[in-house]
């Protein structure tokens, strides 16, 4: 039902177009710029939102990084950070806190019976399993003992305690190594190294 000028009753909808009026190119708005017919500048084409990332990942370089090609995102409100690696449900990257790699306790015993028999130093196999203190007691430990049996040496007696000390710290501090790193490794939920 058109009125008699030809739009629509109540004032209802835009003016029919008139013929041969296009702004000229110069005076169309460009996307977000302003109006030169005094409407705010357009912000969105249709009212979309603004693109965001999949999973809620930090913006590309930032201080996020994609995760690798088939791996899942990491967990809501956990960082991952450039080159760190998923493995088993938990980041492992260098310098993370908190992050532990997998001890071998193979090595651990290694280090402890090398640095011993070659260097007269032991606690080398607990500084690598995490247990920075035992090792650090065990090397100092030693060698308080042995400057006394050098000492014990001057009465004979230290040429027997010497070997004993020697042995003794051998047997014990290779056996607590390998217990430290297979300890370490269930702290960590590593259960298979």
């Amino acid at each position: 039902m058109n009125g008699s000028n030809g739009y629509p009753p109540g004032g209802y909808g835009a003016p029919p177009p008139q013929q041969g009026y296009a702004p000229a190119p110069s005076q169309q708005p460009q996307y977000g710029a302003p109006s030169p017919y005094g409407a705010a500048p357009q912000q969105n084409p249709y009212g979309a939102p603004p693109p965001q990332n999949p999973y809620g990942a930090p913006p590309q370089g930032g201080y996020g990084a994609p995760a690798p090609y088939g791996a899942a995102p990491p967990p809501y409100g956990q960082v991952q950070y450039p080159g760190q690696m998923q493995m088993g449900g938990m980041g492992m990257g260098p310098g993370m806190g908190g992050m532990v790699s997998p001890k071998n306790p193979g090595l651990a015993v290694a280090l402890e019976l090398l640095g011993g028999f070659f260097f007269q130093t032991f606690g080398i196999g607990h500084l690598y399993a995490g247990n920075i203190g035992l090792g650090l007691g065990l090397m100092f430990g030693y060698w308080v003992l042995m400057a006394i049996n050098i000492l014990l040496c001057a009465v004979l007696v230290g040429f027997v305690t010497w070997p004993l000390t020697w042995l003794a710290f051998m047997i014990i501090s290779a056996i607590t190594a390998n217990n430290a790193a297979k300890a370490a490794n269930a702290k960590a939920g590593l259960a298979g190294f």
